[in-house]
């Protein structure tokens, strides 16, 4: 799942490597964290919450598919 985010987030940010994610698991739950530049994060959150509603959206879709529970939060740095 975090090669998921990974890709989906890579285009709109300038610098990959500054991009971190944790991840916590509970149960049958996974809970994402990530943590992006302070100049990128507009982009990735996009106009109106658009972009990070999308990709919260397709991380849902895949955690389906594998039977469990995930959430995506985002977070400045």
């Amino acid at each position: 799942m975090e090669d998921l985010i990974k890709t989906l987030i890579e285009p709109l940010v300038t610098d990959i490597k500054k991009v971190k994610i944790e991840k916590a698991q509970e149960a049958e739950s996974i809970r994402f964290t990530v943590f992006i530049p302070k100049e990128d994060i507009a982009k990735v959150i996009g106009k109106e919450g658009k972009m990070i509603k999308s990709i919260k959206n397709l991380l849902k879709i895949r955690a389906i598919k594998e039977n469990i529970f995930a959430t995506l939060e985002v977070q400045e740095i």
